[in-house]
């Protein structure tokens, strides 16, 4: 039935890590969490694309790493979800402020991939999508096996 199918693709759909992070949304979002989580962090989502805005008076295009450490083995780290929420500190902003960016291979540390992040202005994703064409026009990071998979 539809609400068995429902309950199978969320159990073998979902890896642990991404259902963790819907039942920490869920809590948040409940009654009597709301103002305290929701609404505090919908003031702080509206300064983060603020500064944003002021910062693209100044350049077309910010650049910086996709996250602090190198890759991570593969199944490295499923039992430390705080390492793992820590690794996407470098994007969450982009993704608050709803804007344009992507990431793309720029080298090797001890044979394990880092990335380069490329953020845009709002509605200029053809800008960051050339930039990070000119880069791989002049690197070869992205025709590179890491260590693990060699």
């Amino acid at each position: 039935d539809l609400a068995d199918l429902y309950t199978r693709t969320r159990e073998e759909g979902f890896g642990d890590e991404v259902k963790r992070r819907i039942l920490v949304g869920t809590y948040a979002l409940s009654a009597g969490f709301y103002d305290a989580y929701y609404r505090k962090a919908q003031r702080i989502r509206r300064l983060i694309k603020q500064d944003f805005i002021d910062a693209f008076k100044e350049v077309d295009i910010i650049a910086g790493p996709t996250s602090p450490n190198p890759a991570f083995g593969l199944g490295e780290k499923v039992n430390d979800p705080l390492t793992m929420y820590l690794e996407d500190m470098y994007t969450i902003a982009v993704n608050l402020a709803g804007i344009p960016a992507l990431s793309l291979p720029a080298g090797l540390v001890d044979g394990k991939p880092v990335g380069l992040q490329l953020i845009g202005k709002d509605f200029c994703e053809a800008e960051i999508l050339n930039a990070a064409h000119q880069f791989q026009l002049v690197t070869d990071w992205h025709k590179q096996t890491p260590a693990a998979f060699a």
